[in-house]
């Protein structure tokens, strides 16, 4: 059945979402608020504040990247068998004991401890909420849902970024790692008090799928979980997909493993850093909804191929304008490749879920996310030494177009790959109420 309902005689209402999935939604925001909050200034809070060296902090990133992004494949499956609830009461209570030492322990091991603490945390979290999303979304509405997800994750960066940018300048920049700890805490109290999710019995699930009511479905045992990773692993269409992306994931990553040292060394300390960063989750918060109802009728793939190729424009714009005007621009344009480009991406990676595998395979699409990150972490460390050395002439230009190449190089991919494996054929319906189409 379609999102329409009836809602009177000759008129059809949209199925509204669950109350779970505002939940959901709401826990988003608290988790991105706190992780941005953080990773906003963590390069600088390591070298500055723990003393690490460029060298060991560009290793601790490039791994933390890798971890947050690898590890949910193994929690997104474990979060199927535990539920989505106990999965989220895990991640938050880690992410209070990171947070904290993070702030308490500013020493070498204190901080390789803290942000594998992160990582670790982050990894529960980040297959639940858009597993919930796919889960609870009515049907016919699942790009809507992605949408309204991924403006949370933005609009909690953007809160995130300002609290620490207003505790950073009256306190200090350590003391704004606080933040992210009573951002948790009220997370915890919220999974604890709010978050249920709705199990019914078999007679009555099969009754509420026909009327296209969210159902969680049975827990899968844990000796399952080998054979449905090894079913996903050898899913061609899916595997190659997964690789194509990472090149995406790289190019994001950048406004995080180069940016911050590219704005100091080219621009100084005083730089607006923060305020600049602000321009990207800001414009995906305030326009996603509306960018994913422009686009929600191209084809998924074809979509993220034009997302990436934006993304690309973004970074060519950063180092043939290298102005803070022109890192602004960048930013902006940046923000129109995410709004284009990450709603279709879980969407389509939620596609190949089975029921009761959301978890499972939304871990599995977090994997493009350390591949990006580590091979971008390594990158940025050598295009920096090179070409944006802390004494001697800066080339941004050679920086940021090598990022470009990498984006038109990731977007031509992805039109292959729209090309080699094309959407299912799509079934002749005969009522409005038919099954919405998959993406493509």
């Amino acid at each position: 059945m379609s999102a329409l309902t009836a809602a009177g005689p000759g008129v059809k209402a949209l199925v509204p979402f669950p109350r779970v999935f505002w939940v959901a939604i709401g826990l988003e925001v608290l988790e991105r608020l706190a992780f941005y909050g953080v990773y906003i200034n963590l390069g600088v809070y390591l070298t500055q504040t723990v003393g690490l060296s460029d060298k060991e902090n560009g290793t601790l990133l490039g791994l933390f990247a890798l971890v947050r992004a690898w590890l949910p494949v193994g929690t997104g499956a474990l979060a199927d068998r535990l539920g989505f609830r106990r999965a989220l009461l895990l991640s938050f209570a880690f992410y209070v004991l990171a947070y904290a030492a993070l702030f308490a322990f500013p020493s070498r091991v204190g901080a390789w401890s803290a942000v594998f603490g992160m990582a670790f945390a982050g990894a529960f979290l980040k297959p639940v909420i858009p597993g919930a999303v796919r889960r609870y979304a009515p049907a016919g509405r699942e790009t809507q849902g992605f949408s309204i997800f991924y403006a949370s994750v933005n609009a909690g960066s953007v809160v995130g970024k300002i609290l620490t940018k207003i505790v950073r300048t009256l306190v200090s920049l350590r003391a704004s790692m606080v933040n992210s700890v009573v951002a948790c805490v009220v997370g915890f109290a919220v999974a604890f008090l709010a978050f249920f999710e709705p199990a019914i019995g078999a007679p009555r699930a099969k009754a509420a799928e026909a009327q296209g009511e969210a159902v969680t479905p049975p827990r899968k045992p844990a000796a399952a979980f080998l054979p449905s990773l090894g079913a996903a692993l050898t899913d061609r269409r899916l595997v190659i997909f997964l690789v194509v992306v990472s090149g995406y994931y790289l190019l994001i990553e950048q406004f995080y493993q180069t940016f911050p040292v590219y704005i100091v060394r080219v621009f100084g300390e005083k730089a607006p850093r923060e305020e600049i960063t602000l321009i990207n989750p800001l414009s995906i918060a305030l326009l996603q909804v509306f960018v994913g109802r422009v686009t929600k009728r191209l084809p998924a793939v074809p979509a993220m191929a034009f997302g990436v190729l934006v993304g690309a424009l973004s970074m060519a714009l950063m180092g043939a304008v290298p102005t803070l005007l022109g890192a602004a621009g960048s930013f902006f344009v940046f923000a129109l490749a995410e709004m284009i480009y990450s709603p279709r991406y879980y969407e389509y990676v939620s596609s190949f879920a089975p029921k009761g595998r959301e978890g499972l395979y939304m871990g599995l699409g977090l994997v493009p996310f350390g591949v990006g990150g580590l091979v971008g972490g390594v990158l940025s460390g050598r295009l920096i030494a090179a070409h944006l050395p802390k004494v001697g002439p800066a080339q941004p230009l050679r920086v940021w177009g090598t990022y470009a190449v990498i984006g038109v190089v990731c977007a031509a991919a992805l039109a292959v790959y729209a090309v080699v494996f094309p959407p299912p054929p799509k079934p002749v319906v005969e009522s409005a109420e038919a099954e919405p189409d998959k993406p493509s």
